[in-house]
């Protein structure tokens, strides 16, 4: 698994207040704020729309370089607020990471392979699309990559199943992450959880994948 990539993003400081901020916004500007252990005290920017709206559209995490006055920051988007009808970026929540520092995040699952369940007419349902973790900076994972090529009709796959190293995962091992259902008006097809010989390449892979982002 792939380090994120690092986005390289000027900005302004900008005016703090709703007057200040509904101008900026006039100009296809997005107000914004830098907080964490990774800057002294918390610093009000303004990113161009343009780019907070590439920033939200990619699936796999991110860090953002922040350039503002002369300094620099290494950021992670922690919350994005969306007009409610329009769906514009209103405001954005920036936190600077600290090196030393653990953080608590969501990373992204990208399922992988051809599970013969679905080749056999089972259908492929995605209850859980991420992950949330705790680790340094430098062990985050850009994704998670499950492998779900052994699948058969009424196999689960859960949490509890990938293995990490350098993170901790926070999301309960209950948790399903895909299932693949019985074709409609199937009858007499359990569900069961994936063997743990079916689940070892899925397994290992996405603990390869941690262990490979933390060392790179």
């Amino acid at each position: 698994m792939k380090n994120p990539k690092v986005v390289e993003l000027e900005v302004n400081a900008r005016e703090s207040g709703s007057k200040p901020s509904s101008k900026l916004r006039n100009e296809k500007l997005v107000p914004a704020v830098i907080y964490g252990p990774g800057v002294k005290e918390n610093i009000n920017v303004a990113l161009p729309e343009v780019d907070v709206d590439k920033m939200v559209s990619v699936v796999e995490k991110e860090f953002l370089l922040i350039k503002v006055d002369g300094k620099e920051c290494k950021c992670i988007i922690q919350n994005v607020d969306f007009h409610p009808v329009t769906d514009r970026p209103l405001h954005v929540d920036l936190y600077a990471t600290s090196p030393d520092k653990a953080l608590t995040i969501t990373v992204p699952i990208r399922l992988e392979g051809n599970p013969p369940g679905v080749t056999e007419g089972g259908r492929l349902y995605q209850p859980l699309r991420d992950l949330q973790i705790k680790c340094l900076p430098e062990n985050i994972p850009a994704e998670f990559v499950v492998n779900i090529g052994k699948m058969q009709i009424g196999n689960t796959l859960k949490v509890r199943r990938i293995k990490s190293k350098n993170l901790e995962i926070l999301t309960p091992g209950e948790r399903t992450i895909v299932v693949i259902r019985p074709p409609k008006g199937a009858t007499g097809i359990a569900i069961s959880e994936l063997d743990d010989d079916d689940d070892d390449e899925g397994a290992e892979g996405a603990e390869a994948a941690a262990a490979e982002t933390a060392e790179a």
